[in-house]
């Protein structure tokens, strides 16, 4: 072998042990790149899921309901001491016009009940009284010019389903069942329950006494699910005491904060003409030869399209608990609509002579059965 080639294969050798040499480091460093790191960074952010989100912000927001000892009158006044020994939820924060921001007049809202009610006592301060705006007098309004206190009652917090129970400054109401966190909000529903507004020199007063009968239930549990909003509509202010994102909002029910205490309260037999029939969690409805026409007028449409009007469901035996039957976009391809029973599908009317309803929870289950 001469000279040259020994020194060729010197510089050869010398190459290949480089490029190996790289290699390795190259291996070694991937290799230290994707081990997992045994130390913690505080700066990391970690995805969370919908349910641990929800806990935390319940978390972060919960009041207790206290137990009355006396009566209480609904006068908008909140004057018994009661009142003043209840826990309130405050701290409002802005859905609009200031997303985040601290609620521009404070609000304070407390619980109470006895054997029969659920009370609400709504203390919405405001710097100038004379701009609250306060003027309908038309039960189940939106209220479209006045200020506003809404009220979310999440009784079985299964995080899904609610009511929603709406008053103005003078006490006028306005309800609602809201179902799968709004897919369905059902404004037609009409229950029974009290309210009295005062408008006084710090604000406005509201009190609320919702009988234990208008609401459906799982005795025993610890807690309910419970938000607030408040409108002031000078200002364009919406605040919410959680779920103040303006991707959430009120109905997003799976956001709502925690009323606790409530571990006590029995829901009593609800007993009507209808004939009704009830357990906490399970509600059945019974009619005999019931006249299905026999309903609120609906509003006059003149149809110029090739598809039919889709008119709400008004009628008392089918609005209980309505949104469990509910499949699909309502009013566009819902796939089973109460209105059409009793109808042909020429609009021809059919004999019913009876008619059986049950709905309600049972465990993680809502159940719904009709019979006719």
């Amino acid at each position: 072998m001469t000279k040259a080639s020994r020194r060729d294969d010197s510089r050869s050798g010398r190459f290949r042990a480089l490029l190996m040499l790289g290699f390795s480091l190259t291996v070694f460093v991937v290799a230290q790149a994707q081990q997992p790191s045994t130390k913690e960074n505080p700066l990391q952010a970690t995805a969370e899921t919908p349910a641990q989100l929800a806990q935390q912000n319940a978390g972060l927001r919960r009041i207790q309901a206290f137990r009355l000892t006396e009566t209480i009158k609904i006068d908008g006044l909140l004057n018994e001491p009661a009142w003043s020994h209840a826990q309130p939820a405050t701290d409002f924060l802005q859905e609009r016009p200031i997303e985040g921001a601290l609620a521009s007049e404070r609000t304070e809202v407390r619980v109470l009940f006895d054997d029969k009610n659920v009370y609400f006592g709504v203390r919405a301060f405001d710097s100038d009284t004379s701009q609250i705006n306060a003027r309908d007098l038309v039960r189940d309004s939106d209220f479209p010019n006045d200020d506003k206190i809404e009220i979310l009652l999440d009784t079985y917090h299964d995080r899904r389903n609610a009511f929603r129970f709406a008053v103005n400054p003078l006490g006028t109401q306005q309800d609602a069942l809201i179902t799968d966190e709004g897919r369905d909000i059902n404004a037609s529903w009409d229950g029974s329950w009290l309210s009295q507004g005062h408008i006084d020199a710090t604000g406005y007063v509201v009190e609320i006494a919702i009988p234990l009968t208008t609401l459906r239930f799982t005795e025993g549990i610890e807690s309910w699910g419970l938000n607030i909003s408040r409108i002031i509509r000078r200002k364009d202010e919406k605040d919410l005491w959680t779920s103040w994102q303006r991707s959430f909002g009120l109905e997003r029910v799976s956001q709502a904060g925690v009323l606790s205490g409530v571990e006590e309260i029995r829901r009593r037999r609800l007993r009507e003409i209808k004939p009704y029939a009830s357990t906490p969690s399970l509600t059945a409805e019974f009619t005999v030869n019931p006249d299905f026409g026999q309903a609120e007028v609906d509003d006059q449409i003149v149809n110029l399209s090739r598809f039919s009007v889709f008119f709400p469901e008004k009628r008392d035996f089918f609005l209980e608990n309505s949104g469990i039957f509910l499949f699909g976009r309502q009013g566009e391809n819902q796939a089973f609509f109460t209105r059409r029973i009793g109808l042909t599908d020429n609009g021809a009317p059919v004999p019913i002579d009876y008619g059986v309803k049950v709905t309600g929870k049972v465990g993680p289950y809502n159940i719904g059965y009709y019979l006719h």
